[in-house]
């Protein structure tokens, strides 16, 4: 197992040991059926069993890892309910976002346009790059709401380590990261068209993501 010492910075234990083994996950250093024992992990990150513990019963509630009894916790694999509670989260809040966007006019619109245009200016070398920047011009939507709620609830859907999973995977599977985000240009002219346009342009977006996982 590929895991350093934690040092003492300014981040919580716990949540730098979430972010360790989180991210030992998404970089398939911890493969699905993999067995996490507390005391092995705070050994082998040389802290005390009680962060150990709070970033395990974290994973636990993102659906990364679950309880195998005394022997600790296994590393879940990628399963059809994940992918579709995840999505549907995410049909939810952006679809909203993007009807909201389209009430509010000129000033919102341009606000996501910008961001689109950052985002194809910056490009992706690798699909993390093009889950970041993909990221940003889906939450420049909801920002554009002027709803802090709202941008808090899509932070929670976008952040949790399985999001990151599921959402890098599918752009590792993407033939081309810069067609997909010229393609939210499209999103942008559906924001100008009206609140029914913007709704169903984000929900067939989001859409084609959930679908390119099906048929993977």
């Amino acid at each position: 197992m590929v895991l350093k010492p934690i040092g003492r910075g300014g981040t919580s234990l716990a949540d730098e040991a979430y972010r360790r083994i989180s991210g030992a996950m998404l970089r398939g250093d911890l493969q699905p059926g993999s067995r996490l024992v507390m005391d092995a992990l705070a050994e082998r990150l040389d802290i005390s069993r009680t962060p150990v513990r709070d970033a395990l019963h974290r994973l636990e509630r993102e659906g990364l890892v679950e309880s195998a009894g005394r022997k600790g916790y296994i590393v879940r694999a990628v399963a059809d309910d994940d992918l579709a509670h995840l999505y549907e989260s995410r049909l939810a809040i952006e679809v909203y976002a993007a009807t909201r966007v389209a009430e509010l006019g000129a000033a919102a619109t341009r606000h996501v346009e910008d961001a689109v245009i950052a985002a194809v200016e910056k490009g992706a070398a690798d699909a993390a790059e093009a889950f970041a920047v993909n990221r940003m011009v889906h939450r420049a939507v909801v920002e554009a709401t002027g709803n802090p709620l709202l941008v808090e609830l899509f932070d929670d859907v976008w952040n949790r380590a399985r999001a990151l999973q599921i959402f890098e995977q599918f752009h590792r599977l993407a033939a081309d990261g810069a067609d997909q985000l010229r393609e939210h240009h499209e999103l942008v002219r559906a924001l100008r068209a009206g609140p029914e346009q913007a709704a169903a342009a984000m929900r067939a977006h989001i859409g084609e993501g959930l679908q390119a996982h099906h048929e993977h």
